[in-house]
């Protein structure tokens, strides 16, 4: 199993490791119906690769977006992650063969995918959605990124992690999830474009034996094992990417 080893006041070098992008949760093609509305959403991570760090998040981040969205009764359409990645790759090559070439960005090859995807559903606005990893600053017990701040988990197995909670003394970074949305109008004119902070990847834990000169337990970072995702934590991450486009729905009126 990988570690992430952290020591007093020293700074964890985060690197986002990429890999191929796994299939979607199975796709609706309407997920909810409110006619006055009509977004459509892509999968997760259309326009880049997931790191496999955030696997485990796929699937309760893309529900809890369902959820998020369907609450006020739009209207809400998808597509499968081959199709709309072939899109966007058709996108990004249109988008270089025009006036702009090489130089032309991400809001050039979006708005061109708009247009695109206008040609096969109806819809008045586009949401792009992606998770990626991000570098959490931890202040004691606590780390803040993109928005949010959470607890530090300590894990209390043994010995040497009797007193970790209060071992507050440290500092550095974590690697967190994120949540990223672009939101374009059916014109492809960019609406929004927020992120927002979601779980951190790690857990602390004490090292059994600590280097010689060392006061106090050395601590490292363990990766979460398995299904890792507090639902009012993504709900959280999910208003910090979509509001005040998209305005966290009311007390009581999720579906």
């Amino acid at each position: 199993m990988p570690r992430f080893p952290i020591r007093l006041t020293a700074m964890l070098a985060i690197a986002s490791l990429f890999s191929c992008a796994a299939p979607p949760p199975k796709a609706r093609s309407v997920l909810a119906g409110n006619q006055a509305r009509s977004v459509l959403i892509l999968p997760l991570n259309t326009t880049s690769v997931m790191a496999p760090e955030l696997e485990h998040l796929r699937a309760p981040v893309w529900s809890e977006l369902e959820s998020y969205l369907r609450s006020e009764g739009r209207q809400l359409r998808t597509a499968s992650l081959r199709d709309a990645r072939r899109l966007w790759l058709g996108s990004i090559k249109q988008a270089r063969a025009e006036a702009k070439g090489a130089k032309a960005g991400f809001d050039d090859a979006a708005r061109i995918l708009v247009f695109e995807l206008a040609k096969h559903a109806e819809f008045d606005t586009l949401i792009i959605p992606s998770l990626f990893i991000r570098e959490a600053k931890v202040a004691g017990n606590v780390a803040s990124w993109d928005g949010v701040q959470r607890d530090l988990e300590f894990e209390q197995n043994g010995s040497e992690a009797r007193h970790l909670p209060a071992y507050s003394s440290y500092v550095g970074v974590a690697p967190a999830a994120s949540l990223h949305a672009v939101v374009l109008d059916a014109d492809g004119s960019k609406l929004q474009d927020a992120v927002g902070g979601l779980e951190l990847l790690v857990r602390v834990r004490a090292m059994k034996l600590s280097p010689p000169g060392i006061r106090g337990p050395m601590l490292e970072f363990a990766p979460h094992t398995g299904p890792h995702a507090n639902r009012e934590n993504v709900r959280e991450g999910i208003a910090g990417a979509l509001a005040p486009y998209f305005p966290p729905p009311l007390a009581g009126d999720e579906r």
